[in-house]
């Protein structure tokens, strides 16, 4: 009879500790609020978009050089730039049409 108690005490707790390793990283990541904060754009990395219902609020989730979350109102006028900053940086930059004109060289008769 102990054992089945200590069973079910070890199968209790292991689930415990499951089920909140899984709800933390959704909770860690989300924001709750936004802020006015504003930093230097060349310091931001990424953005992801949070929305409602899902999320508590509606915030752009802004993730900085050094790691720092920065949760901000998606329609502010500083969040809109800045995601179009990072947009502008992720797509690749395109060939000039000076530099696509190819250049044979003549072959020169010794």
């Amino acid at each position: 009879m102990k054992s089945h108690i200590l069973g079910f005490h070890a199968v209790l707790l292991l689930w415990l500790l499951v089920s909140s390793s899984v709800q933390d990283p959704v909770i860690r990541l989300s924001c709750l609020t936004t802020s006015n904060t504003k930093v230097l754009m060349t310091n931001l990395v990424r953005y992801t978009i949070q929305n409602k219902p899902l999320f508590p609020v509606n915030a752009v989730r802004f993730r900085t050089i050094k790691g720092i979350t920065i949760c901000s109102d998606p329609s502010s006028p500083w969040a809109i730039k800045a995601m179009k900053y990072l947009d502008a940086k992720k797509k690749p930059q395109s060939v000039s049409s000076t530099a696509r004109k190819s250049v044979t060289a003549a072959p020169v008769n010794t």
